[in-house]
C-alpha cells in the first residue's frame, strides 16, 4: 500500500514508523488526514519587527497537532509518539480545547494516542481519560528508552 502523503511534518523520525504501522493497520479508517494542524493563538513578536516577520513568528509559535483524521461522523485528534509520557497527556488534554476554539467544529471530537510504548504510570492516567489508545510494539521487539 502506498500513501499519498509520505511526508509527515512535525513528526520526529522515530515516530514515523509508529504512525505508518497505524496507517497500515487501519488503511480506510479516515476519509482524509491533515498533518501539522495549527491551533491556538501563538505568541506575538515584538511590534518593532517587520510585519512579515511578525506574521511568521506568530504562525510558527502556534501549537501543532500531529494529525487530524476526518470521517463523516467525527474529527479525530491524533497524537503520535514512540514513547507516550506526560507530555503526550498534556497534548491530549489541550488539543481538543484549542481545536474547538480555533476551528469551531460541528462534528464531535475523538482523541487518539498512537504510540509504540507507554511510559511508567501513564496507563493509569490514560484510563481516566476519554482517549483511544493504540499501542504498536516495535517489530524487532526492542523496548523504547524510558
Amino acid at each position: 500500500m502506498t500513501f499519498k502523503n509520505r511526508y509527515y511534518p512535525h513528526l520526529l523520525p522515530c515516530d514515523i514508523p509508529v504512525w505508518e504501522r497505524f496507517l497500515y493497520t487501519f488503511p480506510n479508517r479516515f476519509g482524509r488526514i491533515e498533518y501539522d494542524v495549527r491551533v491556538g493563538k501563538g505568541r506575538p513578536a515584538p511590534p518593532e519587527m517587520h510585519r512579515v516577520i511578525q506574521k511568521a513568528a506568530l504562525d510558527l509559535s502556534r501549537r501543532r497537532i500531529d494529525a487530524i483524521g476526518y470521517t463523516t461522523s467525527e474529527i479525530n485528534i491524533i497524537e503520535v509518539t514512540r514513547l507516550a509520557d506526560l507530555k503526550a497527556i498534556g497534548q491530549l488534554n489541550a488539543y481538543p480545547l484549542l481545536y474547538t476554539k480555533t476551528y469551531k467544529p460541528t462534528l464531535p471530537l475523538h482523541t487518539i494516542l498512537v504510540c509504540e510504548e507507554i511510559h511508567t504510570d501513564i496507563e493509569t492516567i490514560l484510563a481516566t481519560m476519554p482517549v483511544e489508545v493504540w499501542v504498536s510494539p516495535s517489530p524487532d521487539g526492542s523496548p523504547a528508552v524510558t
